[in-house]
């Protein structure tokens, strides 16, 4: 009568046992069983398993070693983190017969990820159990083909982002734009997030809206809309430095592209006409190498208006760069005359009498400097064509004034500021400690804050330059008390 493997102590002198068909019949039934979840093969425990599944299920048990049961057992199956698993001959065709069919319709590499997760629902209960072990399994099932950490299959020369765009431009066919989905729904076997990486970093793959995009092999744009381009840059780089994409000569190319947004045609038209030579900041271009000066680029525009007011100089900014920033303020305080909140005029129309302007301020300035709120009444100031204000006497004071400058924090549209003599030599973070130290404020951040506000030497009650200049005051005041 056959014993109970669990008290049957095999020896290791036994007969080395004879791996046929109906030994491998045996086993692959036990360890389909049994161990689904694979069966560990350095494990003695999971060795005494195995030999009473198999005498509970046949009635005797196999006389072999350890060893050599260990060893036919391994034949009968895949062998993946130190685990034997069952894979049948069905799934291991099924597996060849999806890669060769992808592969057949022109597609060169497949990703193991996706692979696994499109597939993941039989190939789990298939005893594929991950990704790593897919990717041993094609390893041998495909031995002709190339192999990386990744994907697989045949890659040619050249980085994973060159195959990539390769693949997608082959599935990309005749549409004009394609989302990232219908993309991935063309390469069945790519990553989503891969497809979007080449997108957004490739410059041959036009953004024309969100999460779509147009490639410049689609964009037509003849020979003579070209060259009309080109020395429409080349000239106006020469006098200007520069020229916006808005000012582009496009021709046809808007009607004969009118599936792309603005801003993807503007691209497409750079890339394809002038990337060789130019750069593109936002929406200007300039010559390779030169550097983008947005205050220069606006300063220019100011030079060429009459009159204009603040939202026009914010809207040609942002035309012209496709943001809106303190340049354009800075601009125009530059170039024009401020004559109220809203306008900007040119200097002809406006009539200063400086000197007597510059006496007007002195009455009020008593000493190195005021805030610019300081002024209340205009009454003695000499009419210069415009009624007078406080913009207008911050444009006079940072231009014309021969005895005194303006200065603030940044430029700004709340008055924020001082008046100084010219003569002072001190910054403005040592004018505001000296307002400080001559008053009775404690020096704390959120009252001197507040004061330097209300007083109209800051345009908001909290900045950076709050702890230095109650540093500076501070040592201000201990210098006064020490004389």
């Amino acid at each position: 009568m056959t014993q109970n493997p669990a008290n049957t102590t095999v020896q290791e002198d036994s007969p080395k046992v004879i791996f046929d068909h109906a030994l491998a019949k045996k086993l692959v039934k036990v360890l389909s069983v049994h161990f689904t979840n694979g069966f560990r093969v350095d494990s003695p425990i999971e060795l005494m398993r195995f030999r009473r599944f198999e005498f509970e299920d046949f009635g005797k048990n196999i006389i072999a070693s350890d060893n050599d049961l260990v060893r036919c057992i391994s034949r009968c199956g895949t062998l993946f983190e130190g685990k034997i698993y069952v894979v049948s001959p069905q799934t291991k065709i099924r597996i060849r017969e999806l890669v060769e069919k992808y592969f057949v319709s022109g597609a060169k590499i497949i990703f193991y990820s996706e692979f696994y997760s499109k597939n993941e629902s039989w190939l789990f209960n298939s005893s594929v159990i991950s990704k790593e072990m897919l990717k041993e399994m094609v390893l041998h099932l495909f031995p002709t083909l190339s192999f990386r950490s990744t994907y697989f299959g045949h890659i040619p020369i050249g980085t994973i982002s060159s195959v990539l765009e390769s693949e997608i431009l082959r599935v990309w066919g005749d549409d004009m734009l394609l989302t990232y989905v219908q993309l991935a729904e063309r390469l069945q076997y790519i990553p989503l997030k891969r497809i979007e990486n080449v997108l957004s970093q490739n410059n041959d793959f036009i953004w024309n809206c969100e999460k779509t995009y147009s490639h410049i092999s689609k964009i037509v744009i003849t020979r003579e809309e070209l060259d009309a381009i080109r020395e429409t840059v080349r000239l106006e780089c020469n006098a200007n430095d520069y020229i916006s994409v808005t000012d582009l000569p496009l021709g046809e190319i808007e009607e004969r592209n009118y599936k792309l947004s603005e801003s993807a045609r503007y691209n497409a038209v750079f890339h394809i006409c002038l990337a060789d030579k130019y750069d593109k900041k936002d929406r200007i271009i300039i010559r390779k190498g030169k550097t983008l000066d947005t205050l220069k680029i606006m300063k220019s525009h100011c030079r060429k208006v009459d009159k204009c007011s603040l939202g026009d100089l914010m809207n040609r900014e942002k035309e012209l760069t496709g943001n809106v920033t303190h340049r354009s303020l800075e601009a125009g305080y530059a170039v024009l005359v401020r004559v109220n909140r809203d306008t900007f005029v040119a200097d002809k129309y406006v009539d200063f009498d400086t000197k007597t302007i510059d006496e007007a301020i002195t009455r009020n300035v008593t000493k190195d400097y005021l805030p610019l709120k300081a002024f209340t009444t205009f009454a003695i100031f000499p009419h210069c064509g415009r009624a007078w204000n406080l913009f207008l006497l911050e444009s006079f004071c940072r231009r014309f004034s021969n005895k005194f400058r303006f200065e603030a924090q940044c430029v700004n549209s709340r008055n924020a500021g001082t008046i100084i003599r010219k003569s002072c030599c001190m910054s403005y973070t040592e004018i505001m400690a000296d307002a400080i130290a001559k008053s009775e404020i404690v020096l704390e951040s959120a009252l001197v804050g507040k004061y330097l506000f209300e007083t109209g030497f800051t345009g908001k009650s909290t900045n950076k330059k709050i702890g230095e200049v109650i540093e500076k005051a501070k040592a201000l005041r201990e210098r006064e008390g020490n004389l």
